[in-house]
Parts: C-alpha cells; sequence; structure tokens
C-alpha cells in the first residue's frame, strides 16, 4: 500500500531534517548535562572551604575534573540514544555541543561582568583560564571530540575483542531494500517491476 506519491529528494530533505533534529537534540542533551555538572563543580570548588584546601594546591584539579564529566556524560548519551559509530556524526554532535557551550559561557560572562562579579574574590571560575586559554582550549577541544573519542572504548569487549555488528532492531540479514520500505514509487512503476 503506497501511502503517497512523492519524488526521492522530498525523502531526502525530510531525512536530512530529521536527522539535524536529532543531531541537535543529542548535542543540546550532552550540553545540559554538562552544563549542570559543571555548575555544580564550580560552586563546590569555589566554595570558601574547598578553595583553600585542593584549590591552591592543584590549580588544574577542575579542568581534569571538566574533562572527566565530559567524558562520563558523553558515555551516557551515547548508550541512552543508541548513537551510531559514524564519526562524522559524533564529530558534528560534539562541535554542535560546543557551539551551546561557547554561547552559555559567553551569556555567563556577560552577565557575571554586568552585575560586578569580576572584583574580588568573586570572580568568574573561567575568568582564569581565559587568561592563559591553552588550558581551557584543550578541555574545551576535549569536551568537543568526547563522543568521538567514545567510539575506541566502544570497539573492544570485555575480552578485548571486537563486538557484534548486530544491532537491536532484528535487521542485521536483511538488505537495505528489504529492512527500509519504499514509499516513493508509483503503482505504476510497483506493477512494471512485478512484470520484470
Amino acid at each position: 500500500m503506497i501511502l503517497f506519491e512523492t519524488t526521492e529528494s522530498v525523502i531526502e530533505i525530510l531525512w536530512d531534517i530529521a536527522l539535524a533534529f536529532f543531531l541537535v537534540r543529542l548535542a543540546f542533551v550532552y550540553f545540559l548535562l554538562n552544563l549542570v555538572s559543571a555548575l555544580a563543580l564550580s560552586y563546590y570548588y569555589y566554595y570558601p572551604l574547598a578553595s583553600q584546601s585542593a584549590g591552591e594546591q592543584l590549580p588544574l584539579l577542575p579542568l581534569l575534573l571538566l574533562v572527566a564529566n565530559s567524558a562520563v556524560w558523553a558515555r551516557f548519551v551515547i548508550v541512552y540514544y543508541e548513537v551510531p559509530r559514524v564519526t562524522g556524526f559524533r564529530i558534528a554532535a560534539g562541535v554542535t555541543s560546543l557551539v551551546f557551550m561557547v554561547l552559555a559561557e559567553m551569556v555567563a560572562g556577560l552577565v557575571m561582568y554586568e552585575e560586578g562579579y569580576y572584583t574580588g574574590r568573586q570572580q568568574w571560575m573561567m575568568a582564569d583560564y581565559l587568561k592563559g586559554g591553552a588550558e581551557f582550549g584543550a578541555v574545551m577541544a576535549a569536551y568537543a571530540l568526547m563522543p568521538w573519542v567514545q567510539m575506541g572504548l566502544e570497539g573492544l569487549g570485555a575480552r578485548g575483542e571486537e563486538e557484534d555488528e548486530s544491532t537491536s532492531h532484528g535487521h542485521e540479514g536483511k538488505t537495505l531494500v528489504d529492512a527500509v520500505p519504499t514509499v516513493n514509487l508509483s503503482e505504476k512503476s510497483l506493477k512494471q517491476k512485478k512484470m520484470e
């Protein structure tokens, strides 16, 4: 049964739009999880007791914790949303999430600057690292590339062997034509196909 007649280009455009929504949703969820965790981490790190004990001894500790935080949340998003192991897709999701993070940092910096938080002890956490941008840039690069880096961890099973390439959808033995229903053929072309 054919629901509607259309051309392949319309289906391709609709597929691209659906893929873009999926990519943006993944990137936004990854960004939100990291943002909330980073806010909690920065609150703890700049709480007077924590900043006196660990802040002066290990100045790069918050950056290392942010990288570990992004690794945990990247793994969670990949497993929960069953993100495919496609390099370009994962890098695009990470870069899109990085755009969200940079925009959030810019908005937070502007708000805090307008409120006068750049004076005295109440400095913004990333203001220190923006001065020596190499560390901050490395953390942001690790944040953006973390979904792609996770591909290296996914390929190995518990014994160091490659995992089975099967999916959870039951289409392992099917060809692409059998697995995906065709909706863009007219009845006339279907009759011609059956006669051949």
